[in-house]
Order: C-alpha cells, then sequence, then structure tokens
C-alpha cells in the first residue's frame, strides 16, 4: 500500500475519494489532478466527477489546462442555509444575526467608512502603512464572510418559518398544505 492510499480512512472508496478531493477545492482542478490526489485512475475521476456534475455538486468550467472542476457556489450555499436551518434554532440563528451587525459596525467605526466598498477603496490610500493595509485587507475578507453567512442565516430563518407552516402531507391528499397559526 502507498503512503497517498494509507492517508484515505479506511472504508473510503473511489467514489468518496474523489468526491472528498473534488468537494474540496476552491480553485477548479483536472481530472488527472483530481484523480492523482484520489489515487484513482483518471477514467475513475472522470466517471464521478462527471456524476457530481450531473447531481448539480461540481461546476465543470474551461480553464487553460482544459476542463477543470470545481465545486458548485449554489449547491455549496443552499447546503449551508439547509445545515443552518437544521442545525440552530430561530433565537440563536437571530442572536448570530446580531453578533454579524455589531462586528460590521465596529468595523465602520474603526476605518471611519459607511460601506464595505468605501473600506476596499481605502485601502490604496498613501498614508496607510503596509501592516495598515494588510489590517483592512483581512478585515475586507472577513467582512465579505459576514455577509455571505448573514444571507444565510437570513434564509435559514425564513426556511424555518416556511417549514414551520406546513403540515406534512396526509396519505389521501395530494394537496393537503396546511398553515399554522
Amino acid at each position: 500500500m502507498s503512503q497517498r492510499e494509507s492517508a484515505w480512512l479506511d472504508g473510503m472508496d473511489a467514489e468518496a475519494r474523489v468526491r472528498h478531493v473534488a468537494s474540496t477545492r476552491t480553485e477548479p482542478r483536472n481530472a488527472g489532478w483530481i484523480a492523482d490526489e484520489a489515487n484513482v485512475s483518471r477514467d475513475t475521476a472522470v466517471k464521478y466527477l462527471e456524476r457530481m456534475v450531473e447531481q448539480g455538486d461540481l461546476e465543470a468550467v474551461e480553464t487553460d489546462r482544459g476542463i477543470g472542476y470545481k465545486p458548485d457556489e449554489v449547491t455549496q450555499f443552499l447546503d449551508e442555509v439547509r445545515r443552518l436551518a437544521e442545525a440552530h434554532g430561530v433565537d440563536e440563528l437571530t442572536a448570530e444575526l446580531d453578533a454579524i451587525a455589531t462586528e460590521i459596525e465596529e468595523w465602520r467605526e474603526a476605518y471611519d467608512v459607511e460601506s464595505l466598498s468605501e473600506l476596499r477603496r481605502s485601502v490604496g490610500r498613501d498614508d496607510l502603512t503596509e501592516t495598515e493595509r494588510n489590517d483592512r485587507l483581512e478585515t475586507i475578507a472577513e467582512w465579505e464572510y459576514d455577509m455571505e453567512i448573514r444571507e444565510a442565516i437570513r434564509l435559514a430563518i425564513s426556511l424555518q418559518d416556511s417549514l414551520t407552516t406546513l403540515e406534512p402531507f396526509g396519505d389521501d391528499s395530494t394537496d393537503a398544505v396546511v398553515e399554522r397559526g
């Protein structure tokens, strides 16, 4: 057994390894690269990658090295919304929205800006030191993440609201949606 094979958890078959490698990339990777990382043949990788594209888990994009595969951003976002809705109550999600709003407000005050765009523009100021510019770039990345997760939390709360207004379908009805309260 090679060292790469021993790095995989017991029970991870070829499909699981390809799925893991392909779904944890931030940059598109071609089938050969994914096959090498997953320790499978290129043909095996292509078979599972194409299946993942059909399922909406991956996106196939044209790169300067041919077809590259990367996680589908919409699928990842919707999976995050579902995970948040299933793992947290409305009170927890609301508290997190409040924490995010507080953090963004603190950044606005700290950098004397009104928006993320204004903070981005401020990075080019001549009076900033390299450390100050790097600090602003780190804050921009955190601010962008906060905005993305804030939207996911808002949708998770909406999803919970929608799910609580639906009754399960009865055996004798095909349109038995009942709103509570």
